[in-house]
């Protein structure tokens, strides 16, 4: 059986949907723990958390080994759709500067995991030497990037181009963004899509995999050189589309492991994203 490492924040979260607000616990490492579970793949999470904020810990699978790294202040995100298409968002958030450093890996037998799941939702979260560190264990970086293109304007989340990707890409295997983040990364002047990831992928990523909402997603693959165009499965009901793309990660990652195909990967992926939408909250298969 694999074993992921999971590695990013835990979050409040506020989900406003047209007629229903509710409250939950958030961030990538929980919807990649709802999936995994699941699919009763193994996985333990180093996260931070703020020390009054424990209680969200109690939303996570109890088969999630979980270890807290308590900081001050957490990070809190509010969601909120203006009309049914998932595709459309806007957010609000208070993001605390709570790096995950060396200092808070040196516990962990590193070399007992086959991959690292890394999360970041503001750009202090995975430093670089975070990155490097765990690159040496010669084990597999799946890394979704939206945290390193996050800035906040009056609390406002907006996006960024990411300055200083290639410092980090060449330590990452496979790479995860939405539409939106792919066509901010690189700056003004880049629209093509399969150009942005070509360009990515150039500077290490094995693969790069954008995510298009109910278009389904394009993932391009550095060894073949082939763009694969995955089709979306269309949910029987759309419930909560946050943690839609974090729930495709973690399954694209599992199944990496055991197949080299980019496409059945990412079909594999897209079936598990339909389940998640009809879910509110991480996914549950019960």
């Amino acid at each position: 059986m694999p074993s992921f490492l999971l590695l990013g924040p835990v979050t409040r979260d506020t989900i406003i949907r047209k007629g229903s607000t509710y409250h939950s616990t958030g961030g990538p490492v929980y919807y990649h723990a709802g999936v995994l579970d699941a699919l009763g793949i193994d996985a333990t999470a180093l996260v931070t958390i703020g020390k009054e904020d424990e209680d969200l810990l109690e939303s996570f699978p109890p088969s999630l080994r979980i270890i807290p790294s308590l900081r001050d202040k957490n990070a809190n995100f509010e969601n909120y759709y203006p009309s049914h298409d998932p595709n459309q968002r806007k957010q609000r958030a208070n993001l605390p500067f709570n790096p995950i450093k060396r200092e808070d890996l040196k516990d962990l037998d590193l070399q007992c995991y086959d991959a690292f799941l890394v999360s970041p939702l503001s750009p202090g979260d995975i430093p670089l030497k975070t990155l490097k560190y765990l690159h040496q264990t010669g084990k597999p970086i799946y890394m979704g990037i939206q945290g390193y293109m996050r800035h906040l304007d009056n609390f406002e989340v907006i996006l960024r181009p990411w300055e200083n990707y290639h410092k980090f890409l060449p330590f990452l295997k496979i790479i995860f963004m939405d539409e939106l983040e792919a066509r901010m990364v690189l700056g003004i002047g880049y629209s093509d899509l399969e150009v942005i990831a070509q360009k990515l992928a150039a500077h290490g990523p094995q693969e790069v995999i954008i995510t298009l909402g109910d278009r389904g997603s394009l993932i391009y693959s550095r060894k073949l050189d082939k763009v694969h165009r995955i089709p979306a499965v269309p949910p029987h009901k759309t419930v909560d589309p946050t943690g839609l793309g974090d729930s495709y990660m973690a399954a694209y990652a599992s199944k990496r492991l055991e197949s080299m195909d980019p496409e059945k990967c990412g079909i594999f992926a897209s079936q598990i994203a339909s389940l998640k939408l009809e879910k509110q909250g991480a996914l549950k298969l019960i």
